[in-house]
This record gives structure tokens, sequence and C-alpha cells, in this order.
């Protein structure tokens, strides 16, 4: 697993699209992450995920079983995992929106702390952190 990583507008997809051109298929894309569009698709297919804010968003209830979800469903795959940092600047004042932030930051933890790689896209100037 790849794991990229950076604020948003940055410059993260255009990076994947210039690294893993047209052979990827994209999850999230166009709204939340659906772990069940990619059934069927040989594990060896590069996929990239995107979306997982929104999907966490929906999961804020069941944190610990999401991830435990999404790291079993990236075990063994060609993987890319953009996420952006969303707990930079202001603490939200809203409760919910608090607990999102938060539950990606943990999220984003494990992610890169099981990827093989790790890279931080910033102002869209690439860099290993992993």
């Amino acid at each position: 697993m790849h794991v990229i990583l950076g604020g948003a507008a940055n410059g993260k997809r255009k990076y994947v699209r210039e690294l893993l051109g047209d052979r990827a298929v994209w999850l999230g894309g166009d709204g939340p992450f659906d772990p069940t569009s990619a059934a069927g698709l040989p594990a060896d297919r590069p996929l990239v995920l995107c979306g997982l804010e929104q999907w966490m968003a929906g999961r804020l209830a069941d944190e610990q079983q999401a991830a435990d979800e999404l790291l079993s469903f990236v075990k063994d795959r060609n993987v890319t995992v953009i996420m952006t940092d969303i707990g930079r600047g202001i603490v939200p004042a809203d409760p919910q929106e608090r607990a999102l932030r938060d539950a990606c930051g943990r999220l984003s933890q494990r992610l890169a702390h099981e990827a093989e790689s790790v890279t931080r896209i910033w102002f869209g100037i690439p860099q290993k952190l992993k």
C-alpha cells in the first residue's frame, strides 16, 4: 500500500495520475469510498482509494471496525490511498465535525503505519516520508 497525504487542492490526485497512468481503478473518486465496487476485480489490479473522509463520516459510530475493515480490504492488494489532511487549521466547534476530524487523523495514522510507502504532497511537491 502506498499512502498519499496532503491538504485539499495540493495536487494529490494529479500526482497519483502521473504515477499510475490509466491502469488504475479509482474507488471513491466521485463520492464516498465503497469497497463493494471492487468486487470481481483481480487482487493485482491497481486500485486508488479516495473519499475515505466521506466514508468515515458515515462510520463514526464504529470507527475501529471501519478501520479494521479497510485494512482487511487493502491487504494483499496493489492499493494507493489518498487521504486529505483535515486535521490542520481551526478546530471545528461542532462536536460531530471534531469527531470526524479526529477519526480521520487516527485512520491516517493506521494507514501510514501499515503502508510500504507514504508520500506527502504539499503545493504539488511530493515528499517521501516512508
